[in-house]
């Protein structure tokens, strides 16, 4: 106790001597409180680009669809929000719909045996959306949620395009760390799990596209630069400089080899980085 009192003899002036003192007492709390307030002093830091899920990962709805096609969505993706687009504009998010708004509509047609199930339109359901910026601090953005009283929120770029989606529990996850729930994936969908081993190659991984390079870079020990793309997926575009038939494609960043393994259109979901050796670097440079 003597020597917590001395600990806390001075005041941190600055946000820095503040972090210091927060590193320090790691002599006197539990390691996770100590990573709760780190992540804490961090948000100011970080963007809302970096914590959100972007576009391409988004599982949306349109209010065209109907409310078979709504119910089938959520049965197979078990999400509690959803984004509603405009059925002529994919950037145009026209609100949200949470699963649970369903409920009303659904025990009426159980009692009263409807089988016109699509009288009432989605576009009635949903609730207006909070738009932010991708670009907004992460410390705006839980005082937006705060003050709105809602859970996730549309994200959108310099344009005012269609960017992403952010949620509470995606800031929850910047302060305390990764919150799995029963319906999590912890093969595929986790972030716990998005860099692997792979158990069959030597000096190989399994790595989501989605993963953010600073993740893998603390990880695998690499030095990838992430001063244009945030994820590895993004990362691997701006190598390849170029928009085509992407399964099976290579590139070779430092020492590294990555390959696209996994790919739906456009979008790159899944990529294996090597750790090359000396010999193979030479192979490579010689070619």
């Amino acid at each position: 106790m003597r020597g917590l009192k001395r600990w806390l003899s001075t005041a941190p002036e600055t946000r820095d001597e503040l972090s210091r003192l927060v590193q320090d007492s790691r002599q006197f709390l539990e390691p996770d409180t100590v990573d709760m307030l780190e992540g804490v002093l961090d948000l100011p830091a970080t963007q809302v680009r970096e914590i959100m899920t972007p576009r391409p990962q988004v599982m949306g709805l349109h209010e065209s669809a109907s409310l078979a096609e709504v119910m089938d969505i959520i049965l197979d993706t078990t999400h509690s929000r959803y984004p509603v687009f405009d059925s002529q504009d994919d950037d145009a998010v026209i609100g949200i719909l949470l699963a649970k708004d369903l409920i009303p509509i659904l025990v009426y047609m159980v009692r009263e045996q409807e089988e016109k199930i699509d009288s009432k339109r989605l576009k009635d359901l949903v609730r207006q959306p909070l738009y932010i910026s991708e670009t907004a601090r992460s410390d705006t953005l839980l005082r937006s949620l705060q003050l709105t009283q809602v859970h996730m929120a549309i994200v959108v770029d310099e344009f005012g395009n269609f960017a992403g989606v952010v949620t509470m529990e995606d800031l929850l996850e910047e302060i305390v760390g990764d919150i799995v729930d029963e319906h999590d994936d912890f093969d595929e969908d986790s972030d716990i799990n998005n860099i692997v081993a792979d158990p069959e190659k030597a000096n190989t991984w399994r790595v989501q596209a989605s993963t953010v390079i600073e993740d893998c870079n603390d990880e695998l020990g690499s030095n990838f630069d992430d001063t244009d793309v945030d994820t590895m997926g993004g990362l691997v575009m701006q190598a390849l400089g170029y928009v085509g038939d992407l399964e099976g494609e290579s590139v070779v960043i430092d020492d590294w080899k990555i390959t696209i393994t996994d790919v739906e259109g456009r979008f790159i979901h899944n990529l294996e980085l090597t750790k090359m050796n000396a010999r193979q670097q030479l192979l490579i440079g010689s070619h």
